[in-house]
């Protein structure tokens, strides 16, 4: 009695699959509006049929449906992931208005669904980015075949900037703004600001630029009042993690850290701090040209340090 009962239920089963396939083909096609609204009585029973197996076949059929009734479209769209994991991600069905009406109740996984297609409008893109988790926004940024506005990539940015995995990836961008470029050159990984520098024209000084504005002013109250061993081991610490540049020397140089300057000369050039204090007093032009080479100073940026050694060194006294 048993396995006859069984055999009851599967073909039960067998017969709403095959319902909803027949369903999901008639509604892809035009049809009188009296036909249709029938179907679509039919088509709303079947997706909320117990059967996952009829739901996926029903919603698997009416991905590819230009219009579909707003109830069965979004009904289909917050089911399991089986289900509505194929119509989601294709659908035509669904209008920026309803995404953007649906996005709050979605679950993570047809979110991060909608961030891989590549048909998305500025609107629903911006809002996925503001409502995904750490994998749909990862998605969305490695997604090349949506553009990101300012706005959108700006929200990436204020939600996941201390992600360096994150950033490593939004960086790999080609589209990224300029202003954004700027925002991020400091929260990714050192190959990864290399490419930035290459793929945006970005100056090395400029990059350094950008990387330390934002820690400057912390870093010259903590250089303030110490002593040049002091500010030694500071900057050979910056310089074995990278994050020495000479755009940061010139600056806390020009607000009077000249031991800085010169602990960072000696270490790029390799020289002792006392030879590169003589050297600043410019009592032998060429040792100074030297001296840039040697520390790797770019002919944009010699003139800055030319400049500190005229105003604080120049007269030879500090050289003494």
């Amino acid at each position: 009695m048993e396995p006859e009962k069984t055999a009851l239920i599967d073909t039960v089963k067998i017969e709403k699959i095959l319902l909803a396939k027949k369903v999901g083909q008639f509604l892809v096609q035009e049809q009188i509006d009296e036909e249709r609204v029938e179907v679509e009585k039919v088509a709303r029973r079947l997706a909320s049929d117990v059967s996952v197996k009829v739901r996926r076949v029903l919603a698997f059929e009416l991905r590819r449906c230009t219009y579909l009734v707003p109830d069965i479209a979004e009904k289909i769209a917050g089911d399991v992931e089986a289900v509505a994991g194929p119509f989601l991600a294709v659908t035509q069905a669904i209008t920026d208005k309803a995404f953007l009406r649906l996005l709050p109740q979605l679950e993570d996984y047809a979110i991060a669904v909608l961030a891989r297609r590549s048909d998305l409008s500025e609107f629903v893109v911006h809002a996925l980015s503001q409502m995904g988790n750490e994998g749909s926004v990862r998605a969305l940024v490695r997604n090349d075949h949506l553009r990101l506005g300012e706005p959108t990539c700006n929200i990436v940015v204020n939600r996941f900037g201390g992600n360096i995995h994150m950033m490593d990836q939004f960086s790999a961008r080609s589209d990224l703004p300029v202003a954004v470029v700027e925002r991020i050159v400091d929260k990714v990984s050192d190959h990864c600001r290399d490419m930035l520098v290459e793929q945006y024209a970005v100056s090395d000084e400029h990059a350094g630029q950008l990387m330390d504005s934002c820690k400057l002013e912390f870093l010259y109250e903590q250089l303030t009042g110490a002593d040049a061993e002091q500010v030694h081991a500071c900057v050979t610490e910056l310089r074995s993690v990278r994050r020495l540049s000479h755009w940061m020397v010139v600056e806390l140089a020009g607000r009077g850290c000249l031991t800085f300057m010169e602990s960072a000369l000696a270490l790029e050039a390799g020289l002792p701090r006392g030879s590169v204090k003589k050297t600043l007093g410019l009592g032998d032009p060429s040792a100074f040209v030297k001296l840039m080479q040697m520390a790797n100073v770019s002919k944009t940026m010699a003139p800055r340090f030319l400049k500190i050694a005229k105003e604080f060194y120049g007269s030879n006294e500090l050289a003494a």
